[in-house]
């Protein structure tokens, strides 16, 4: 009865670690598009492509498949300088329990961006 118990806590330990991994590889993602986007004076949507080709080839089709990024320029609050941003939002899935959509994820990533040199 107890070694049920521990099977379940164990697998539930798990899938927070899995969700704490995708939010980290999620947020670099979005971070380094931003900033490749923002150095190299190309578009948002640029620094957007290439966040979502770090997360397909970080993570697996099943738990970051509805994970989808876009990008916009901005401008900063407080010092009024252009920035891109690259806002990457969807869910990830249980990978232990057919439960279906699991935890919602919204991650923006902002960097100033750099005039031309």
């Amino acid at each position: 009865m107890i070694s049920v118990l521990l099977v379940v806590l164990l697998f539930a330990v798990l899938q927070v670690a899995v969700l704490f991994y995708v939010r980290t590889i999620v947020a670099a993602s979005a971070a380094d598009g931003a900033r490749y986007a923002a150095s190299s004076n190309l578009a948002a949507a640029d620094g957007a492509i290439r966040a979502h080709g770090e997360l397909t080839r970080a993570l697996t089709s099943v738990v970051g498949r509805d994970v989808r990024c876009g990008g916009s320029a901005g401008d900063d609050q407080d010092s009024g300088l252009p920035t891109t941003v690259v806002r990457c939002s969807g869910v990830i899935e249980s990978i232990f329990l057919p439960l279906g959509a699991f935890v919602h994820l919204d991650v923006t990533a902002r960097a100033l961006t750099e005039g031309p040199s």
